[in-house]
């Protein structure tokens, strides 16, 4: 009798795992939208600057569960975890009192520090960039940045640039259970900057190696990475926003994440059961 199916027993393990992921993706933005003050336009601080980092650290999320699907593509998730760790690093900055100001001065000093980046970032632009209309709406926003950090009486507070990521990142990793960010943090610049070829080979022994793109292990480290940055993303971006405790439902969502993370599917995966599989 000819086989039903030739997809991997792996995949049929990870996929609904994946699923459940990205399905929390929207209740995550469902979260953040209701904390959001009605008129909220993008000059609302810190509103503004949280709502639109939680959408591009939502968009990176989600685009790691989608490398995620394929081995040959997985590890582009691992690259994509980086910059979900500086969205969250970002809110964490907004939210810390430590860090002197008020959280709305906190997202100024990130959006004053994110033009300067913007402007050194297309000094020489790409072909087809139109860069006068790029630079007319680029000062615009500067303007009105400048207007509000003037009207919020944020004095002489540096910008937020992303040199102050790893600080951040290094305070977040001495809180409880948080450890594990310091060698994410590294490892996943080493791939950024590909040295994660590692990661697509697994060694037979005597010298020789197999082509395996990911291996299932790798997957669900990744996805367990992914699913614990998102999760803190979201949860500190409603703390931002509520001034402090973070609400029940926000509590729900974040257990809800955790499951994935300890299911047991996912233990199997992680233990390298699934490894040799296919």
């Amino acid at each position: 009798m000819e086989e039903m199916t030739k997809v991997p027993r792996v995949e049929n393990v990870l996929t609904p795992l994946l699923n459940r992921a990205a399905d929390l993706s929207d209740a995550a933005l469902a979260l953040v939208d209701s904390h959001l003050p009605d008129g909220m336009t993008f000059a609302t601080m810190p509103q503004g600057t949280i709502f639109r980092l939680h959408v591009a650290g939502t968009a990176t999320y989600r685009s790691g569960l989608v490398c995620l699907r394929s081995p040959e593509t997985s590890v582009g998730a691992f690259s994509l975890l980086r910059g979900l760790l500086e969205a969250w690093s970002h809110v964490a900055f907004i939210f810390d009192p430590r860090e002197g100001g008020d959280p709305g001065c906190r997202a100024l000093r990130f959006e004053r520090g994110s033009m300067n980046e913007w402007s050194n970032s297309v000094r020489v632009a790409p072909p087809g960039f139109d860069h006068a209309t790029w630079q007319r709406s680029h000062e615009e926003k500067e303007q009105e940045i400048e207007r509000m950090w003037q009207s919020f009486g944020c004095g002489t507070a540096h910008p937020r640039t992303r040199k102050h990521v790893d600080q951040t990142l290094k305070a977040l990793a001495k809180e409880p259970t948080m450890d594990w960010i310091t060698g994410v943090w590294r490892s996943t610049s080493a791939t950024v900057h590909m040295y994660g070829a590692d990661f697509a080979f697994d060694s037979q022994g005597h010298g020789h190696s197999e082509l395996v793109w990911a291996l299932p292990r790798f997957r669900a480290t990744w996805l367990a990475f992914l699913v614990a940055a998102y999760s803190y993303l979201t949860t500190t971006s409603v703390a931002v926003l509520v001034s402090g405790q973070i609400p029940d439902e926000a509590h729900r969502f974040h257990e809800e994440m955790r499951a994935i993370i300890e299911d047991e599917a996912i233990k199997r995966l992680l233990s390298g059961y699934y490894d040799k599989d296919g």
